[in-house]
């Protein structure tokens, strides 16, 4: 049964040493932080349309014409192949100066993007490290029921063994027997189970960490830790101060903000400035002049005002109002949502610590219940059958423990998540 999962020599992880690995290896993480960079790139005065902009253009063309010109005086000019020139060259320069404050909308959405980038990255990585510690603590779990299981297999063991010696020495019953050894099989299959299931842990925790799905996964704790959780209400003040989720929302609401006043910018003029500097050189063996130099600035001011559109601008800005309304809508759902998530998981997590207490105190009476009814079964008192009963109760309590503890565990771990704490506290 070992053969399946054997292992030599394998390394222990504390968590903070895998939370290490999500940071640095993460490929979801890595995507994330590069939309970060998208965003911070973005973030500049000229994308918001608020720094002039020059450019340079420059040409030059020769030409050869069999050209016949007669003049007014009678006269006739005629050239074969005669050779022209034409080179030109200018630099424009272009600025909006004022368009109704939109550029100085447009640069605080900017900024307010950048932010909701970096929030979303705190999001992520809140959201992953929160998944491997709950990894983390499942494989200590799945371990410690792993444990229980084996030993009960090795009472089933203990019992076919007794009911195998009966049967050789004429004292015992094929059916109690048969009953052993089912519930020997039984048994061999719940630990071969929790062992896939430990191994499917394994390989989610493998791919959070980028690492061979195959390789084994070895806590350096074998217990799971509890994490100190204040009252309620702090809990939820926390989280208005540091759930990211709620400080996306609030980011979202101050950009559909922007949005209203960048199409509010419509109802304004737009001054631009202009500026040229030409240059021109051109010759002609034929002709009026054999060549022509020109050059010089070029200044200007432009503005334009919209006076009538078919009312669009006034849709447009109708429709980023409502826009904005529906984000601080939003803004109040997340904030509703996140206190009631809140409220809920707290209130389950002291019931649970509260059932935990008695779950530990049952397991104490199960394993004492245990050793009397081996003994009893050793000296023939009790049947195959209560023995069983006795052996699976004792199980059962045992494993309640287990997973009480995790659950208790998890929920803190997403509590903590929720407030922004995590990172504070596992890492």
């Amino acid at each position: 049964m070992m053969l399946c999962f054997s292992a030599g020599a394998q390394e222990r992880y504390i968590l903070h040493d895998l939370i290490d690995r999500v940071l640095q290896e993460n490929y979801q993480l890595q995507m994330v932080k590069l939309e970060e960079q998208v965003a911070s790139y973005n973030n500049t005065a000229g994308n918001a349309g608020m720094l002039p902009t020059v450019s340079a253009a420059g040409s030059q063309t020769v030409s050869y014409y069999d050209t016949e010109q007669k003049l007014f005086t009678g006269d006739t000019r005629e050239a074969n192949n005669a050779r022209s020139t034409l080179l030109n060259g200018q630099v424009d320069l272009g600025w909006t100066v004022f368009d109704g404050l939109r550029m100085f909308a447009m640069k605080d959405q900017l900024g307010l993007l950048e932010q909701i980038g970096q929030v979303n990255t705190r999001y992520y990585i809140e959201q992953t490290v929160a998944d491997v510690a709950m990894l983390y603590e499942q494989l200590i779990a799945f371990r410690q029921l792993l444990s229980n299981e084996k030993k009960a297999l090795e009472v089933s063991a203990f019992r076919l063994k007794i009911e195998e010696r009966k049967l050789k020495v004429g004292a015992g019953d094929a059916l109690q027997y048969n009953q052993a050894l089912v519930d020997f099989n039984d048994d061999s299959l719940a630990v071969l189970s929790r062992m896939r299931n430990i191994k499917s842990l394994e390989i989610q925790t493998n791919r959070i960490i980028n690492a061979n799905p195959e390789a084994p996964v070895q806590t350096a704790d074998t217990t799971m830790t509890a994490i100190l959780m204040p009252v309620l209400d702090s809990l939820i003040a926390q989280a208005e101060q540091a759930n990211s989720e709620i400080e996306q929302s609030v980011l979202e609401e101050m950009v559909a903000e922007t949005n209203v006043r960048i199409n509010r910018a419509a109802y304004y003029p737009t001054v631009d400035l202009m500026g040229q500097y030409n240059y021109s050189y051109s010759t002609s063996k034929i002709g009026y002049a054999t060549y022509n130099k020109s050059y010089g600035p070029l200044l200007g001011v432009s503005v334009r005002f919209n006076l009538f559109d078919g009312n669009n601008v006034r849709r447009t800005v109708r429709n980023a109002t409502l826009l904005r309304d529906q984000a601080s809508l939003s803004k109040q759902d997340v904030n509703a949502f996140i206190k009631s998530s809140i409220t809920d998981q707290y209130y389950q997590w002291q019931s649970l610590q509260q059932q935990l207490k008695l779950a530990i105190e049952n397991r104490a009476s199960a394993l004492k219940s245990m050793e009397i009814a081996e003994l009893q079964f050793q000296k023939g008192l009790i049947d195959g059958y209560n023995f069983r009963l006795t052996q699976v109760s004792v199980l059962r309590a045992a494993n309640q423990v287990i997973l009480m503890e995790l659950a208790i565990r998890l929920l803190e771990i997403s509590l903590n998540r929720q407030t922004g704490t995590l990172m504070a506290k596992y890492y």
